[in-house]
């Protein structure tokens, strides 16, 4: 695996994004492969805890978390940074956050069914600005990107992604072309 790079996670809401994030975390810490974890709606809640959840207060969540992801790149880390990246503007901030930089970009895709998403929302506990409409809409509207390991949700355990996801970067793949990556991200409507 490379010295340093971005790992992202993304897919639609409900799909196991944060739960295998964080073991991947686990995991990759404990092999000497990572320290970094950041979950951009943690750090969305502690930088804007009274936001009502807007465009402008997402975009600059994503944005922080891009600097704290290059600032670590820097430093020789390498980054797993997990939130949905559907949009096309929250990608393009981390190409441009990482512009300069010769560290690679992984994307790891979580797909889920709408169905599967439904079900899941229905279980969690926390408050959201999410409702049962948008997880289908965003399920089914993903923008997945064919250059990504895709991890089928419904298809084995959370630990079983991230055994995946190991083996995966243990190969050395090839980074996402960044630009074509941001590209395919979704406009806002």
């Amino acid at each position: 695996m490379a010295s340093s790079g971005v790992v992202v996670l993304s897919g639609p809401p409900c799909s196991g994004k944060s739960t295998a994030g964080r073991a991947l975390a686990e995991v990759l810490t404990a092999s000497g492969h990572c320290r970094i974890y950041l979950e951009v709606d943690a750090l969305f809640e502690l930088l804007f805890p009274e936001s009502d959840r807007n465009r402008d207060d997402r975009l600059r969540a994503y944005a922080g978390a891009h600097l704290l992801a290059r600032m670590f790149v820097d430093g020789g880390e390498t980054v797993v940074l997990e939130c949905t990246y559907a949009r096309g503007d929250q990608r393009a901030s981390l190409v441009e956050a990482l512009a300069g930089s010769a560290a690679p970009l992984w994307v790891v895709e979580f797909f889920v069914t709408p169905d599967e998403a439904v079900s899941r929302f229905r279980g969690r506990p926390q408050a959201t600005d999410l409702d049962e409409a948008l997880v289908r809409e965003r399920a089914e509207a993903f923008p997945y990107f064919d250059d990504a390991l895709r991890m089928e949700s419904s298809s084995g355990s959370p630990e079983d992604h991230v055994q995946s996801i190991v083996t995966w970067l243990r190969q050395d793949p090839r980074p996402v072309d960044q630009d074509l990556w941001a590209r395919t991200g979704r406009g806002w409507s």
